[in-house]
């Protein structure tokens, strides 16, 4: 997996594939409080919704929360971790009867990374680089062994022999089948057959701040004055009747002038 990614999935007993399969809009009031439960002393600036392909890749600074009720997720650069068994209690949410997943890669030192906590108990947790495994804890999963098996082997440009301390897989693409295995998609390509699409997935995005550094949300504009009718001034009735006043004809030379007798 060459895609950056730094998740936290809670599943609160649901099965993560049918949940995400309807692609349900994210809850923004639950997805801020997830926030404030986890960095409770800054303040948050609203990004709106984004697709999980992008939120994944998160940088410092921004969180983002998906709540689509009995499924959670959280991107973190904090969740790029090279011992996941060491992630702070602070990060695991409360999950009653439900799973915990991180998915973690970091293409930059070709780490991957994945955790699986069941009822609060840590049953698997794997992180490696390409030449070396730096934790690996409880007992694989099904899905695993045909990467332990050497069915996915490491590749190397002609001319480059392997190290030999080399993996018989890549840690990151490791990383990315655990991620369809649990959640039902990955990072890279396009979705094949029965994958969900990362484009459609939405989470919703917040700038992280230091607190009175958020800045104030906006005044709503002022309502718009609806324009009037001209009022029509009613004319009085019976009114006199209105006679041209006589003009009186001019004497003298102004008389002779415009022609009077």
């Amino acid at each position: 997996m060459a895609a950056r990614v730094s998740t936290i999935w809670f599943l609160g007993g649901a099965d993560a594939r049918t949940e995400l399969s309807k692609y349900p809009q994210p809850d923004q009031t639950e997805a801020l409080k997830i926030a404030m439960s986890l960095y409770p002393d800054k303040e948050f600036e609203s990004l709106g919704p984004q697709p999980l392909s992008i939120a994944a890749t998160v940088s410092p600074g921004y969180v983002f929360v998906g709540a689509y009720g009995r499924v959670s997720v959280v991107c973190s650069s904090e969740l790029s971790t090279f011992v996941p068994s060491k992630l702070p209690d602070s990060w695991h949410l409360s999950v009653e009867g439900g799973s915990t997943l991180l998915i973690s890669s970091v293409p930059e030192t070709a780490q991957g990374s994945f955790a699986l906590w069941e009822d609060g108990e840590l049953r698997r947790s794997f992180s490696a680089i390409p030449i070396d495994i730096v934790e690996n804890l409880g007992i694989p999963q099904t899905w695993e062994r045909e990467f332990w098996a050497g069915n996915h082997p490491l590749r190397y440009p002609p001319g480059i022999l392997p190290d030999p301390q080399s993996l018989p897989f890549h840690p990151q693409q490791f990383a990315e089948s655990a991620n369809l295995e649990w959640l039902g998609f990955r990072y890279t390509g396009a979705p094949r057959e029965h994958e969900l699409d990362t484009t459609q997935i939405l989470l919703w995005g917040f700038k992280i701040h230091r607190p009175g550094e958020a800045p104030k949300p906006a005044p709503p504009a002022p309502a718009p004055v609806p324009e009037q009718a001209p009022t029509e001034v009613p004319m009085p009735e019976n009114l006199p009747p209105i006679h041209d006043a006589p003009v009186a004809k001019p004497r003298g030379r102004l008389a002779r002038y415009f022609g009077f007798k």
